[in-house]
C-alpha cells in the first residue's frame, strides 16, 4: 500500500489539470488576501501543483509555495516561473522560507491526524508574523473517511489518509499560537474555511 506522498506524485498532473481551470479559484481567496498588507508575502502551504500560488501572485502579492510532492512541485515551477517553491513537510520546520504575512492552507489538514494539529499550527507560527493570518480549509466530519482515502491507480493501492475534522478540533489545535476569527464563505457545505490570526509567542 502506497501512502499520501506517493499518491500526490502519481496524480500531480490530474490535480493540475483541474486546479488551473478558469473558475477553480478558492471562493474566499480575495476576502482572505484583503486582510493582508498590500503586496504582502503569502505562503501557499501544501501548495500542490501551484495553482492557488499563481493566483496569489496575480493579485499583486509576493507568493511562495511549499509541498512534499516532488512531482507536484515540478508542475508548479513550470507553470509559475519566478515563484519560489520549496519541498517540505508541514509538520517539519520550514522556517527557512522566511517570515510571511499570511498562510493559505487549502485542504492540507485533511491528511493530518487530530493529534498532529497543534504541531501543524506551531510550525505555521514559526513563519507567520504577529497579527498575520491563516486560512485553513477543512473537510468537516469525524476521523478517517475510507471512501476518500483508498484509491487504486494502475493496479496499485494508495491510502491518502483522508481525515475529517470538526471546526472545534481545529480551533483547539491552534490554541496558544492563533486565535480563531471567523468562517469565510465556501462553495461546498462540507468544506469549512476557518480564519485564524497570529497571537503571541505561544505557550
Amino acid at each position: 500500500m502506497r501512502g499520501v506522498r506517493e499518491y500526490y506524485d502519481k496524480t500531480a498532473a490530474e490535480w493540475a489539470e483541474n486546479g488551473y481551470k478558469d473558475g477553480a479559484d478558492l471562493p474566499c481567496l480575495d476576502e482572505f488576501l484583503s486582510l493582508l498588507p498590500p503586496g504582502g508575502r503569502v505562503l501557499d502551504l501544501c501548495c500542490g501543483a501551484g495553482y492557488e500560488t499563481g493566483r496569489i501572485r496575480a493579485r499583486g502579492f509576493e507568493a511562495l509555495g511549499l509541498d512534499f510532492s516532488g512531482e507536484s512541485l515540478k508542475i508548479a515551477r513550470q507553470r509559475n516561473p519566478g515563484i519560489p517553491f520549496y519541498q517540505g513537510d508541514m509538520l517539519e520546520d520550514y522556517a527557512h522560507v522566511g517570515a510571511v504575512d499570511g498562510v493559505l492552507l487549502s485542504a492540507g489538514l485533511v491528511h493530518l491526524e487530530t493529534v498532529d494539529l497543534p504541531l501543524a499550527f506551531a510550525r505555521m507560527a514559526g513563519v507567520v508574523r504577529p497579527g498575520g493570518y491563516v486560512l485553513a480549509s477543512i473537510r468537516e466530519g469525524a476521523g478517517k473517511l475510507a471512501q476518500w482515502s483508498l484509491r487504486e491507480i494502475d493496479g496499485e493501492q494508495y491510502d491518502r489518509n483522508f481525515i475529517a475534522h470538526t471546526p472545534e478540533e481545529v480551533v483547539r489545535g491552534a490554541e496558544g499560537w492563533f486565535s480563531y476569527c471567523r468562517e469565510l464563505p465556501s462553495d461546498m457545505a462540507v468544506w469549512r474555511q476557518l480564519l485564524f490570526r497570529r497571537t503571541g509567542a505561544g505557550t
